[in-house]
Formats: structure tokens, C-alpha cells, sequence
């Protein structure tokens, strides 16, 4: 399995060079950066694990609540995930598949209403090759969004939506 460790705020020292920044260049450049922000010559107080926890706090865990604004309460954890085995299909406006619209067009008019329900199968029938990444893309989001919520910085593979730890 490949693993990788993005650098997230402790990076190496480098000296210019073909490919390479220079550190103390960049701390001249920018005084003011977090990154440089040493203290009586105490390190950064950003760290990788710092980042990481407030990374957990504000972003990916829990709920956000935006005041009632457009979402209202939401949980960045996935828990309310759509099963797409449970999306009720057919005519009169209902969609042709719980990834698709209906293909089917009213008899007359623009009413959809009117949409004949044998839209939905041949709708089934056209779904194609899937989604465009791993897997077939189809998925339900209720199967995959466990394993979702539980990955942290650090954790991810590549081509592989399961955590690694």
C-alpha cells in the first residue's frame, strides 16, 4: 500500500537550490506568517498536531449550525447520508432512478405531472458505465459514509475511500 505524509506547517529547512525555496529567505519575506511566528526563539505554536485537532474541531467533526441562514444544523459527520435503495421512482415528476431524472417527457405539454412511469425503466436501463472514479460510483451514500466520517489528516489513501487506521 503507498503511503504518503503531506506536510502540513513542519517542514524542512531548505536552502535555494534547483526545485527547493529557501527558509530563511521566506521568513525574511514574510515576518508576519504564522509559520515564522517564533516567540524569544520558541518555536512556531503551529504545529502539525495543532492543526491537525483544530482541522477535527472546526471543519470535519460534528455539528455546524449556520444561525439558520441557508442549511441550518448540519453534521459533518454524514449521519443523515442518503440510502438510494430507499428513493421512491416512477412517472408524474418522481425521478427514473436514485441517480437519474426521469428520460420520459410529458405526452403533451411541459407538465410533470404527466410524465409516464415507464420513463423510469428505461431510465435504469441508460444508466451507463457508473461513475468516473473507483468503483462503479454507485454506490449509497449511506454504505460509504462511515468509513468518511472517520477519516482524519494523515489517515486518507490514495484511490482507496476506506481510512487507514
Amino acid at each position: 500500500m503507498p503511503t504518503h505524509k503531506q506536510l502540513v506547517v513542519e517542514v524542512p529547512s531548505t536552502t535555494r537550490a534547483n526545485g527547493s525555496s529557501d527558509t530563511e529567505a521566506l521568513k525574511q519575506a514574510y515576518p508576519g506568517s504564522p509559520l515564522y511566528n517564533n516567540v524569544g526563539g520558541e518555536p512556531s505554536y503551529l504545529t502539525d498536531e495543532s492543526v491537525e485537532e483544530f482541522f477535527a474541531a472546526e471543519v470535519s467533526d460534528g455539528e455546524v449550525d449556520d444561525g439558520g441562514h441557508t442549511f441550518g444544523t448540519q453534521n459533518r459527520d454524514y449521519v443523515d447520508s442518503p440510502n438510494l435503495e430507499e428513493v421512491v421512482t416512477g412517472g408524474g415528476g418522481l425521478p427514473g432512478s436514485p441517480y437519474a431524472p426521469n428520460v420520459a417527457s410529458p405526452p403533451e405539454g411541459q407538465n410533470p405531472a404527466d410524465i409516464p412511469e415507464e420513463g423510469a425503466a428505461i431510465t435504469v436501463a441508460a444508466k451507463g458505465g457508473g461513475g468516473a472514479f473507483q468503483g462503479d460510483g454507485l454506490t449509497s451514500p449511506s454504505d460509504t459514509s462511515t468509513n468518511i466520517a472517520r477519516q482524519r489528516i494523515g489517515t486518507i489513501m490514495f484511490g482507496d475511500s476506506n481510512p487507514s487506521s
